[in-house]
């Protein structure tokens, strides 16, 4: 983890997403399925590092109706915490309902990131509504949409943005998948689009078919960009991790979304 930290500042990555925060402790998840404070402390994390965790929203709607109780489990202030940005994670049908959360974590101090999912599902004027109704909140920093299942076209893409775009007057962000190994043409899209941000995983570490790899987009956004750091990273650390829990996208992923 020190290394990777350590290399992700060298190439000006701003924002990074240890892991989650759960509820609910199962042992076959790790540390960072839970990224508790006394955790994230143990690293020596670089000045120019925003340091993100990820909550479920129905995490905090499981095991009781107590918001409040739930995430005070959860989070405690901010000024104790190494923690800088929750990003909750909600399917954006469920995503209205979420104010309280954001609320109560922004009184926390916490930057707030509001994360969409399984937009493929929704019509246009679904997604209109949603964003519409979420603007006229003041408890979050930036709107995201994922494409959950990596099975969105870059039209697709392009339209979602700008609808966002035309009702949320926050930052953006999209986060990809790339279960049809569309998740580099989506993000460039994206970009195109004039989107605040795009989510990369080094060597495209993610479930099943992974994430956009952070390597492959810092290539097309810079070609001239130094990736030593980042190879190195790779080669020595995440390689090993891919050949054993074999991730990436593949053509049986395509298949089942399809």
């Amino acid at each position: 983890m020190q290394n990777y930290l350590k290399s992700m500042d060298k190439i000006n990555i701003n924002f990074i997403e240890i892991g989650f925060r759960f509820l609910e402790k199962k042992e076959i998840y790790g540390n960072n399925a839970y990224c508790k404070d006394e955790f994230l402390k143990t690293f020596d994390i670089p000045k120019n590092l925003n340091i993100a965790v990820m909550l479920k929203a129905e995490e905090v709607f499981l095991k009781d109706a107590n918001i409040q109780k739930n995430l005070d489990y959860l989070f405690e202030d901010s000024k104790k915490s190494p923690v800088d940005v929750v990003r909750i994670a909600a399917p954006y049908q469920k995503a209205p309902e979420c104010q309280e959360i954001t609320e109560i974590l922004r009184n926390k101090g916490y930057k707030i990131s509001l994360n969409l999912t399984k937009l493929f599902l929704a019509e246009e004027k679904e997604i209109l509504k949603t964003v519409k109704k979420i603007n006229a909140w003041n408890s979050f920093d930036i709107l995201y949409f994922a494409d959950t299942y990596g099975n969105l076209s870059v039209k697709q893409v392009k339209n979602i943005i700008s609808i966002m775009q035309a009702e949320c007057n926050k930052p953006l962000g999209f986060h990809s998948h790339n279960n049809t190994g569309l998740a580099l043409i989506n993000s460039l899209a994206a970009i195109e689009k004039k989107i605040n941000y795009v989510d990369s995983t080094v060597a495209g570490m993610g479930r099943g078919a992974g994430n956009l790899p952070t390597e492959t987009i810092l290539k097309e956004i810079d070609n001239k960009k130094d990736c030593k750091e980042l190879s190195a990273l790779i080669k020595n650390y995440f390689l090993p991790l891919k050949l054993k829990y074999k991730w990436g996208y593949n053509l049986l992923e395509e298949i089942i979304i399809g």
